[in-house]
This record gives structure tokens, C-alpha cells and sequence, in this order.
């Protein structure tokens, strides 16, 4: 099984993501970033991912599958092998799922809303999770990071990304993608004529047009996804390569004036060791596991002990 790439030190993150080697260390600096989330919070406009290794890069989870299984030694291209899963996913269980897509208004064509519903089942799919709540992507980051097995800086470090959304580049194509599938007023959103026109593409959940908001999980977690087209390279590295071009096309001051970003996102790197302090102050915001994956099964038995604890 092949290997993903990963950074080797917290330094190598600079060329990708604004603050990308700085640290968080003591409780006086989280608390300092505490405050900083909350601002974010209050502004609506960013998008967040925990992680909880510093050194993993941002590869979604068709890309880990096809790099890992090394599957391009097999007689399938990475998006037949993406478009093939849509398919089974949509016949699984007598189309069960498509049955239920359609009882509930969404097309049986909508590749994006099979792919939401893939993601959270452990489907391989072109998707990065993201959130639009900082301390649920926090809680990401924290609730179960590995130990430190080796003495390489990074590996003591979990990270928090910010993405802002109203960077002009995912303004512009989001408004392409908005554009494209309304002028088909069937709910259709094709994977190669839609999807595959976009390298990058950030799709808000609560856009009722995408029906991505299929399950409870994306509502508690308050999710959103980042579209990342490339068979291997991480969404951090598709962005460089992306704004660059459009950095060559346009001069210094246009550049400057549309509020394009040069990186990504923001990083913010928090050493291990304050992870239980973390969860203490997620806690208190309400962000819990059981929040975070609310477990239907669970349902009856809450239900009926609470009712039976009341007056």
C-alpha cells in the first residue's frame, strides 16, 4: 500500500497557508486564540477544519483511497472510479437511497447530493469536510489525536484551518456553479457536466438548490464541503497552483483590489499537551460528541428516561 505525502516540519506549511508554522503552546495563548474564534464566529463568512495531525496534508478521501491502494494501476480513471461508486451508492439495496432521495424531492441525478450522503458513510468521495462553526472544527481537531511517537516537532501538534469565503476566488465560482445548475430547473447536477468544470469548489450546505443537507450529521455539524477535482494533489497545493495563474494574468494592483488571497486558509497549529483543556472550553459552548454525532439509536432511550425523570 502506498504512502500519502505529509509535511515534514511545521515551517514547510508557510508556503500554503497564512500563520502555517506558527504554534499555540501554553493555556494563555489558546485563550488568546479563543477570543479569535469568537470573532470569527461572530462574522459568519469563514469555514473551518480540524485536524488532528499537523503534518497531514488536505487530500480528501477519494484521493487517499486511490493513492494509498495505488490505483492507477488498475484500468480505471480516478473519476470512473468516483462516478462508479455515485452509481452503486445510488443501486444499493434496491436503490434505496434513490427512493429516498426522491420521496423527499431530491433528483435522482444529482451527483452532489449523492456525494453528501456518501461522505458521511464512508464512501470515498472528492469532498473535504468543513464546518461553519469554529469550535465544532476545533472539536475536530482535539477529540482524538494520536500520541507523539517520534520526536519530529510536528507530530506534537494538532491544526485548526480557516477558510474566509469571501475571497474572490471561491466568490466567482460559486456564482458559475450557481449560475450553471439553475439554468436547469431539474434538480440535475451532473458530476462531469457540472462538478468537473471546477478544479476547486466550496458548496455551502444550505443552499437549498444543492440538497446536500441530507442527513443529521451535516446539521448538528453545521457542515460544509470544499470540491477538490485533482486525483493528487491536496486542495492546499490545487489553490497555489490555481491563484498563481490568476496572479500572472492580472497586475499587482487588480490582483490587490478584488481581494483575491494568495493562500488557502489560516492555520493555526495547537500543541497536544492542551488538549483536554480544549474540550473543557467546548464543552461549555455545548460542543460535545454526542452533539457533534448525534446517534439516533440513542432517541428512544433518552426520550423515554428523561419523561420518566421529570415531574
Amino acid at each position: 500500500m502506498a504512502t500519502l505525502p505529509n509535511y515534514s516540519q511545521l515551517k514547510d506549511k508557510k508556503e500554503f497557508f497564512e500563520r502555517g508554522d506558527e504554534k499555540i503552546e501554553t493555556k494563555q495563548e489558546f485563550d488568546q486564540f479563543w477570543e479569535r474564534l469568537h470573532d470569527l464566529d461572530f462574522k459568519r463568512t469563514y469555514r473551518f477544519r480540524g485536524c488532528g495531525e499537523a503534518k497531514f496534508k488536505m487530500f480528501t478521501s477519494a484521493q487517499r483511497y486511490w493513492i494509498e491502494h495505488d490505483l492507477t494501476r488498475q484500468q480505471i480513471s480516478y473519476h470512473d472510479f468516483i462516478k462508479k461508486l455515485i452509481v452503486n451508492t445510488m443501486r444499493w439495496n434496491e436503490r434505496t437511497i434513490a427512493r429516498f432521495f426522491t420521496q423527499n424531492g431530491i433528483d435522482s441525478n444529482n451527483a452532489l447530493a449523492y456525494l453528501s450522503y456518501m461522505q458521511h458513510y464512508g464512501i470515498p468521495t472528492p469532498l473535504l469536510d468543513f464546518t461553519s462553526n469554529p469550535y465544532t472544527g476545533l472539536y475536530f481537531a482535539v477529540e482524538n489525536p494520536s500520541k507523539a511517537h517520534s520526536n519530529d516537532e510536528i507530530d506534537h501538534y494538532f491544526s485548526l484551518y480557516v477558510v474566509n469565503t469571501t475571497n474572490t476566488y471561491f466568490a466567482d465560482l460559486i456564482r458559475q456553479f450557481d449560475n450553471d445548475i439553475m439554468a436547469d430547473s431539474n434538480g440535475i447536477i451532473d458530476y462531469d457536466d457540472n462538478l468537473l468544470a471546477y478544479p476547486l469548489l466550496f458548496i455551502a450546505t444550505d443552499n437549498a438548490a444543492y440538497k446536500t443537507l441530507n442527513n443529521l450529521n451535516i446539521l448538528n455539524q453545521q457542515g460544509a464541503f470544499f470540491f477538490n477535482s485533482d486525483p493528487v494533489k491536496p486542495i492546499e497545493s490545487g489553490y497555489r497552483v490555481d491563484i498563481n495563474l490568476l496572479k500572472e494574468s492580472l497586475d499587482p494592483e487588480t490582483f490587490r483590489q478584488r481581494s483575491y488571497q494568495e493562500k488557502f486558509a489560516e492555520c493555526y497549529n495547537i500543541h497536544k499537551s492542551l488538549r483536554h483543556y480544549a474540550l473543557s472550553k467546548l464543552a461549555s459552548e455545548g460542543i460535545t460528541r454526542e452533539y457533534v454525532f448525534p446517534e439516533v439509536a440513542h432517541l428512544a432511550e433518552v426520550a423515554i428516561a428523561n419523561t420518566l425523570s421529570q415531574p
